[in-house]
């Protein structure tokens, strides 16, 4: 049972959240994300985090390395707001240089525009929260 709990913990600490083109707006389905992270961050006080975040194909590489980085500090400022400590959560922008979908449509572009959530530290003793 402790290896299926750990398991379903991480899958929600790894769940992405995605965004609208162009921009770094948390939906309400990305916040319904986040707010799953919430009890287990608190619950793991040696839990450190790195969002990663990343752009579409579409623009320059500039332009999406910032909006990528735009997107990761959406989610860490959500998060913070929470009563999480920002120094547990590291940023990364990946750009447009890690997509999960190469083709060129919009249903593919949507894929990319996303936050990705990697566990750094403290994630092989992971408990629920509440």
């Amino acid at each position: 049972l402790r290896a299926e709990e750990t398991a379903r913990v991480t899958a929600a600490l790894e769940t992405m959240i995605y965004f609208p083109f162009n921009q770094a707006t948390l939906r309400d389905d990305a916040k319904a994300a986040l707010d799953a992270k919430l009890p287990i961050m608190q619950a793991n006080p040696d839990l450190r985090i790195r969002i990663e975040g990343n752009a579409d194909e579409r623009g320059s590489a500039a332009y999406n390395m910032a909006l990528g980085m735009r997107r990761a500090q959406q989610a860490r400022r959500y998060l913070v707001s929470k009563g999480i400590d920002a120094t547990r959560i590291d940023l990364v922008s990946n750009g447009e240089e890690h997509p999960v979908c190469t083709e060129h449509a919009e249903s593919c572009w949507s894929q990319n525009r996303r936050d990705a959530f990697v566990i750094v530290a403290g994630g092989d003793t992971l408990k629920a929260g509440n």
